[in-house]
């Protein structure tokens, strides 16, 4: 099966021409920003270090969300009205859950993978990486014809009111669940979702990775692609993005944000 295809940008300008001729094709596209090449597409759920079956991640994933619901009264003024509201709540507070977070907007992911990337601090204070960053680029639209295609689906990005959706819902047992990751647009819950344009796939039985899933499968061609960006260019690109205005403020638009972006710039980082 085909490997997930890999494109190398050398500059900021680059990588945005490198979006603009993928976005030609018309579809939608969704990305995410990984600081290790190597990562993953996999949510948190998946990756505990003992639960590797479909019923223990399933027993796990309804453990959590019972005590989620029952202690997280007390901390918070917004109400939980059925199990997908929960499920989006947790993700937020990085509860581990089958959701994965994407953003429709290239640049977000583009500082994500930039600014969580590894870095040592030399001599002369300048940032040295350890490992290449990457981002991940999914056509959605085309990533859930294939996910549903034995239930002749051939809609678009998915919301959780949509009946192919039903079987990807929090259950004892995901038995009745369908194999594939989806796309689906999620609840909007925060501030931070909305300044990242947040989007998400949601997993099925199937443990393994997105990509994994893509190369053993026969999903459409090129509808999941990296874009690396090597270690060597990582200080160019940090400084890019920053210089473009997409900084801690903007992507954590709260006074962790603002703070974080402090840090930065009055030499705390390093």
């Amino acid at each position: 099966m085909p490997s997930v295809p890999e494109l190398f940008p050398r500059t900021f300008t680059e990588f945005v021409q490198m979006v603009e001729t993928l976005n030609g094709a018309g579809d939608p596209l969704w990305f995410r920003g990984a600081g290790k090449r190597s990562h993953k597409l996999l949510p948190g759920l998946y990756r505990h270090s003992k639960k590797k079956t479909v019923q223990e991640i399933a027993i796990l994933e309804r453990d959590t969300m019972i005590r989620f619901r029952q202690r997280s009264i007390p901390f918070s003024d917004k109400s939980i009205v059925d199990d997908w509201d929960a499920l989006f709540f947790m993700q937020h507070y990085r509860v581990p859950t089958r959701l994965l977070d994407w953003s429709e907007n290239p640049f977000i992911a583009f500082y994500f993978a930039v600014m969580s990337a590894n870095f040592t601090v030399n001599k002369n204070d300048t940032l040295k990486f350890t490992e290449d960053a990457a981002v991940w680029i999914l056509k959605p639209v085309q990533w859930n014809q294939y996910a549903l295609n034995h239930q002749s689906f051939d809609g678009g990005i998915l919301v959780t009111k949509d009946p192919e959706i039903k079987g990807y819902q929090p259950a004892p047992s995901f038995n009745g669940m369908n194999n594939h990751a989806v796309a689906l647009y999620g609840a909007h819950n925060s501030p931070r979702i909305v300044a990242q344009r947040g989007v998400f796939t949601i997993f099925g039985q199937n443990l393994s990775s997105m990509d994994s899933a893509y190369e053993q499968a026969t999903f459409p061609a090129n509808c999941l692609q990296k874009i690396v960006l090597e270690k060597s260019l990582l200080p160019a690109l940090r400084k890019s993005i920053l210089s473009y205005g997409i900084t801690e403020s903007v992507i954590y638009p709260d006074l962790d944000g603002l703070a974080a972006e402090m840090r930065r710039n009055f030499g705390f980082e390093v």
